[in-house]
């Protein structure tokens, strides 16, 4: 199929629309079946887009995170202003709870990892050594974790004490 053809795109769109929904009303696990239902099409037409409903979980997953750090205020000095990343990172993680809890579930490790994965992709150069690029990877990993759970602001500020000694 013509990916850039309007007929597979709307299609892709509805899929991606009907997984949300589906999702979005306590789906903890949808199935093709419901989704090809609910969307009137049928499995050929999903399979067309998507090899599997992990796929289209994955992809669904990657354009959220990819969305909600597009909104972060300054996030193209992620690693030159950790303070104000920090802070953004984390409003918008409260912003967005109810829709990460239902796109992730209890897997907080997947919302990691595909945060890390946007921000090395969209925000990185990749012009820097094997041990900076490890460093930022950890502190993206263990910021994100801790954020995601701490509500302390003496603790946070530690948080990003500690990224910026990891990355100078």
């Amino acid at each position: 199929m013509n990916k850039n053809d309007l007929r597979f795109q709307k299609t892709e769109l509805i899929i991606k629309n009907t997984y949300l929904t589906l999702k979005k009303h306590g789906s903890t696990t949808v199935k093709v079946k419901e989704l090809c239902e609910t969307a009137m099409i049928n499995k050929t037409t999903f399979y067309a887009h998507y090899e599997t409903i992990e796929h289209l979980h994955k992809q669904v997953c990657i354009e959220f995170v990819t969305d909600m750090l597009s909104q972060c205020y300054n996030i193209e000095y992620i690693f030159t202003d950790t303070h104000n990343l920090v802070y953004t990172i984390l409003g918008m993680f409260m912003e967005n709870m109810p829709r990460i809890e239902k796109l992730y579930g209890d897997d907080f490790h997947e919302l990691v990892n595909d945060a890390e994965t946007v921000l090395m992709e969209n925000y990185f150069s990749q012009n820097t050594s094997e041990d900076y690029d490890l460093a930022i990877r950890f502190c993206i990993g263990g910021a994100f974790r801790l954020l995601a759970t701490e509500r302390d602001p003496a603790r946070i500020q530690k948080t990003v004490e500690l990224i910026e000694k990891v990355l100078t």
